[in-house]
């Protein structure tokens, strides 16, 4: 392979590498200025109402992830192999396991009714409901009625946005394994530094 064709590879690998890990930083930016905006000054003060919204959203996307693509699709042969799931173009991977609508209520259904009465299923249906629960009314512990219910749009806005963000980082990191191999561990800590400085 000559030189301008290694240079043009490499250049079209950071450009779908910018653009996948540009998305949920856009994202990311925008809700948090949203939410600034919706929430009570205060907020950020209350841990507890900070915190469960964050882990619902975290829950239920581990929870889509799981149900949509099992163990078996992160398997380590599977990740680096040639035509195999994690194989996708840009627009495959943000048509495909990137897209939230191919994420909904749907696959809670699915994940629940293939183990109904399983200890797995007993513990997730407690986290789920008690993470529920308090991201819905932990807020009227804190504030008077009106402004407890702006926290309460304001957390399941951010129980959105946290699910959502969650399947794409789960997604995002088996597929940028695929594109750059080992080189997404240098990613990886390249981010956790910039966002220990932001702290």
């Amino acid at each position: 392979m000559n030189e301008p064709s290694v240079l043009a590879a490499v250049t079209v690998l950071g450009l779908k590498t910018v653009t996948a890990i540009g998305i949920p930083l856009f994202t990311e930016r925008v809700t948090s200025r949203f939410f600034e905006r919706l929430a009570p000054p205060d907020l950020r003060k209350v841990p507890a109402a900070v915190a469960t919204p964050r882990l619902l959203g975290l829950l239920l996307g581990l929870i889509f992830v799981y149900d949509r693509y099992g163990w078996k699709n992160f398997d380590l042969q599977l990740i680096f192999e040639a035509g195999g799931p994690w194989d996708l173009s840009l627009g495959q991977f943000l048509g495909g396991p990137a897209n939230p609508l191919n994420y909904g209520l749907g696959s809670l259904n699915e994940f629940f009714a293939r183990r109904p009465t399983s200890d797995e299923s007993i513990v997730v249906t407690i986290l789920v409901v008690g993470l529920i629960l308090a991201t819905v009314l932990s807020p009227f512990a804190f504030w008077r009625p009106p402004q407890a219910r702006r926290v309460v749009l304001c957390n399941i806005a951010t129980a959105i946005v946290a699910t959502y963000l969650t399947i794409y980082a789960l997604v995002l990191l088996f597929w940028l394994l695929f594109l750059l191999n080992f080189w997404t561990f240098a990613l990886i800590v390249a981010f956790f530094q910039y966002y220990r400085s932001r702290i």
